[in-house]
């Protein structure tokens, strides 16, 4: 019982490990892949067409992949006269062979397979690659069974000749030159109908018919502004073979015209490039169908469209002769092939990254260097420029003080004449006997108040000889205007001028250097009894004012002068700005810097009944 029961065990556990052995197999089986193309190894296009399909086959199956490759040479003989016994030969090899997948490759490919391949052939899955002329009226059975992925590839011939004119818009003739061969010739017919499309202002020149020399000879003397635009070229009238890329190749070499093509197949031989079939995304297409038919796709169900295997697609080289290498007319995201790589193309934006902080970094310490260097200056000059500044401020106000000297000297005068009438008559008094002591007391408070008067108007002198300005402090405008009409009453009295003063009856409190404001005030008065010298003495008249105007204190000067010529009315505070013929234009222009730095406004405007009156605003101090 227990042999029995390790016999079945055993059993068991080989049938597990072969059904598993087994499975494992067939994950890993070996596809097997036929491709039957129409012609001979050496067509261009199937290099292309082959490399795509097995990027695709080896990217899904690594080397889990067999391709059988065959050509069926169908140039060699006429249309319907393919022999059966050729085809007999690839029924027998592949008789014994599991196939999973035909794929048909080229024109009238389908035609020999329906008609000769065995009935395991005609069953296969198939990917069928073929030339589609349906739109030009053509119809051709590309479909070899109920299981047919068809790649049905349709040139667009209107939007490829369409391109070409597009990049050279000048154009006045296309020359189509083709083969003889009966593909050459079906091509070149189609190409005809799409050609009637184009402008009936461009002339066309079919060439056909001709050796590869008399063609060679027809493109050197092309007519200005011409293209030449190849549908097909295999064959010559003498029957001697080419391929489109080096029948393109002699042409290119031959002629000074620009030369286009169907597909990508003369791309790097002379052909500019365009709008046109890419027979390497055909490859890859029909790579990409064959591995989704494999992994078990319905073949029915895949389709493709124009924009799978056409692009925009140009050779530099020849984009760099025609001059077009940088023209707008390339459509955008077009590919462009053999494009010259450059030591400065390849790293300009590491050169130009480099170069850019490299500049930045010396531009840097250019300019601080010369900030250094302009500080030092700057500071030089401020320091020039307070001194010279300072000087005029002196030189100003003794110029005005020197204008006043002799009203001064009678000023100062009166009062001492007055101590000394009054200490006389005093002394008189007491040496009659008949001092009371009432009547002295008059005489001496009138020597006091003389001597305080006296004594006033020097200090208000001494203030504006100083040379040096103070610190601000508070000031009260009202007794500082009292002080400079003081200083200013005598040369008013000497020139017969009237001199009103119309202050505000209470204290007026600024923050502000008395002596500079006093200085402003004094020169504003000056200036007025100036433009009044040819004015009649009895019309003489200047009015000093204050008024508020929110937290401000205006303080106005007005004469009635000859007023301000409009013509510099608006540059009178500038420097050197004057109307005097003696006046050196530089006392407005300080005035404005005082009364700026105390953070105030100057103005000056005319009066409607004649003269002009300037004014400047002072903030006032609250005082709590």
């Amino acid at each position: 019982m227990m042999l029995k029961l390790k016999l079945i065990s055993l059993i068991i556990l080989v049938t597990l490990l072969s059904s598993s052995l087994g499975s494992s197999q067939q994950s890993k089986e070996t596809k097997n892949i036929l491709i039957l193309l129409s012609n001979s190894s050496d067509v261009p296009a199937y290099k292309k067409i082959l490399n795509g399909i097995m990027e695709e086959l080896t990217n899904e199956f690594g080397q889990s992949y067999t391709l059988h490759t065959e050509y069926l040479q169908l140039r060699d003989y006429s249309q319907g006269k393919y022999p059966k016994e050729k085809f007999d030969l690839y029924n027998e090899k592949y008789r014994d062979i599991k196939l999973d997948l035909l794929i048909c490759v080229g024109v009238n490919v389908i035609d020999p397979i329906k008609k000769f391949a065995d009935s395991y052939l005609l069953s296969l899955p198939t990917v069928s690659a073929d030339l589609d002329f349906s739109n030009y009226g053509y119809n051709t059975d590309i479909r070899l069974n109920e299981q047919t992925a068809v790649l049905a590839l349709k040139f667009n011939i209107e939007k490829t000749l369409s391109t070409a004119l597009s990049l050279f818009p000048s154009t006045s003739s296309i020359y189509f030159v083709s083969g003889t061969s009966p593909l050459d010739k079906f091509l070149l017919s189609v190409t005809k109908d799409a050609s009637n499309k184009i402008d009936n202002n461009i002339k066309t020149t079919f060439d056909t018919d001709l050796s590869m020399d008399e063609t060679l000879e027809q493109v050197r003397n092309l007519p200005k502004n011409s293209i030449i635009f190849v549908p097909y070229y295999t064959t010559d009238t003498k029957l001697v073979r080419y391929h489109n890329p080096e029948a393109i190749r002699l042409m290119s070499r031959e002629t000074k015209t620009p030369i286009f093509h169907l597909s990508d197949l003369g791309i790097g031989d002379g052909s500019v490039g365009g709008y046109i079939m890419c027979f390497h995304k055909v490859g890859s297409l029909t790579g990409k169908t064959a591995v989704n038919i494999l992994n078990g796709a319905d073949p029915n169900l895949i389709t493709i469209t124009e924009k799978d295997y056409y692009e925009y697609e140009f050779d530099w080289r020849e984009l760099k002769k025609w001059n077009l290498e940088n023209s707008d007319l390339i459509p955008e995201g077009s590919t462009i092939l053999f494009k010259e790589i450059t030591f400065w193309v390849e790293y300009k934006w590491i050169i130009i990254t480099g170069l850019f902080f490299l500049i930045l970094q010396t531009l840097l310490i250019i300019n601080l260097i010369r900030l250094n260097r302009n500080q030092k200056l700057m500071t030089r000059k401020i320091i020039e420029t307070e001194s010279r500044y300072r000087d005029f401020l002196h030189e100003d106000r003794s110029l005005r003080l020197g204008q006043l000297t002799a009203s001064l000297s009678h000023e100062i005068n009166q009062p001492l004449t007055a101590i000394l009438s009054n200490a006389q008559a005093g002394i008189n008094f007491i040496n009659s006997n008949e001092a009371k002591p009432e009547l002295l007391k008059q005489i001496l408070q009138k020597i006091v108040d003389n001597d305080k008067r006296g004594a006033s108007i020097l200090k208000s002198i001494r203030g504006m000889m100083k040379l040096e300005s103070r610190e601000k402090e508070k000031v009260n405008l009202n007794s500082l205007i009292d002080d400079v009409v003081a200083v200013y009453q005598g040369e008013a009295t000497k020139q017969d001028i009237k001199l009103n003063i119309s202050l505000l009856n209470e204290p007026i409190l600024i923050f502000a250097d008395r002596i500079q404001i006093e200085q402003v005030l004094l020169n504003l008065i000056f200036n007025s009894s100036q433009s009044m010298e040819n004015t009649k003495s009895s019309k003489k008249e200047i009015t000093v004012s204050d008024s508020f105007e929110n937290d401000d204190v205006i303080v106005s000067v007005r004469d009635s002068g000859t007023g301000i010529d409009e013509a510099i009315k608006e540059k009178l505070f500038k420097p050197f700005i004057t109307s005097k013929t003696e006046g050196s234009g530089i006392g407005l222009a300080i005035c404005r810097s005082i009364i700026e730095d105390h953070e105030g406004k100057i103005w000056a405007e005319n009066n409607p009944d004649g003269g002009a009156k300037f004014s400047f605003s002072l903030k006032i101090i609250k005082d709590e």
